[in-house]
């Protein structure tokens, strides 16, 4: 089970604070019977801090730095009601100085989501667009559309998928390869797109990563991976991907999701997030319950935090 550990947070913006926190992050075995014939551990990023932690952290603190150079005040992204980036955007931008402004899917309803209740909080300003003008957000005029004066604001895309997002990934994967607690075969994430799969392959060059999708993008992530591993430079390898564990698509929850989860929390002591990392331990689950995971394989799980979004969930 879990013992006790230390809270931590970033007190500054700058890569030293964010480089002691990191390499302080608690690397933990996993004593269960879920993961048959291998040794699983898992990277506890959810640990980093209380409100900016997982891989959100890393993609969103190399943005937020980039704003401070660039003499930037406003930070201005979009995401869900339940979205884990907007959670941790309006949290940081309370705690380092900056406005921010969330464009968040769908009608405002009347009783906002622990999450958004939190980022008003925060002191984020909430703009309300229909889904239908959401889906244009990669759109180079979708600030524009939605009516959002964008002057002297840098716009962050949904779950922090830029370049300083990849680069922010890309730390996080050499922070890995510099506190591993000892040599692992294969290193498996959760992914919504392909920004933390594609910086973590980058930095990490000591085993092979495994991306697994939590909905279904198809050849899309390659194409994205491909993408920013050319705008990195060229990197140590490919990441590969695990398909098939959408579990019905993203957020989507159903019952044999839900009594995995809480098998596994029970088991390791590790709470999980119904979105994103159950579904990568059911996907290692289930891949080596088939032996498609080679006898004896030392395996990382990347912990990728979200827990906040646990709130939304029936558990």
């Amino acid at each position: 089970m879990e013992t006790s550990l230390p809270i931590r947070y970033l007190d500054r913006l700058d890569l030293d604070a964010l480089r002691e926190l990191a390499g302080a992050v608690p690397y933990q075995l996993l004593a269960t019977d879920l993961f048959p014939r291998i040794e699983v551990w898992i990277r506890r990023d959810d640990l980093l801090d209380p409100l900016i932690s997982g891989n959100k952290a890393y993609k969103l603190l190399f943005n937020l730095m980039d704003a401070r150079d660039r003499g930037i005040e406003k930070i201005i992204t979009c995401g869900g009601a339940w979205s884990n980036h907007i959670h941790a955007v309006a949290a940081a931008g309370r705690r380092f100085g900056f406005q921010t402004v969330g464009i968040i899917r769908g009608e405002r309803p009347r009783n906002l989501s622990a999450t958004l209740r939190d980022a008003e909080r925060f002191g984020m300003e909430l703009k309300f667009v229909s889904r239908d003008l959401y889906r244009r957000r990669a759109q180079g005029d979708f600030l524009q559309l939605v009516d959002i004066r964008y002057q002297d604001a840098l716009f962050v895309p949904e779950g922090g998928a830029n370049l300083a997002g990849v680069r922010g990934a890309k730390f996080l994967g050499q922070t890995i390869a510099a506190t591993l607690p000892r040599k692992f075969d294969q290193v498996w994430l959760a992914c919504g797109t392909a920004t933390t799969l594609a910086g973590v392959q980058w930095g990490l060059n000591t085993a092979k990563v495994i991306g697994v999708p939590v909905l279904k993008a198809g050849a899309s992530f390659f194409s994205q991976m491909d993408d920013w591993m050319a705008a990195l430079g060229e990197g140590p390898g490919s990441a590969s991907l695990c398909e098939g564990y959408e579990c019905g698509g993203y957020a989507k929850f159903p019952d044999y999701l839900r009594q995995f989860m809480l098998n596994f929390e029970h088991q390791s002591g590790v709470p999980l997030d119904p979105v994103y990392t159950a579904k990568l331990a059911f996907a290692l689950h289930s891949e080596s319950r088939k032996g498609k995971v080679a006898a004896g394989s030392r395996v990382l799980l990347l912990h990728s935090g979200g827990l906040q979004g646990r709130r939304g969930m029936a558990l």
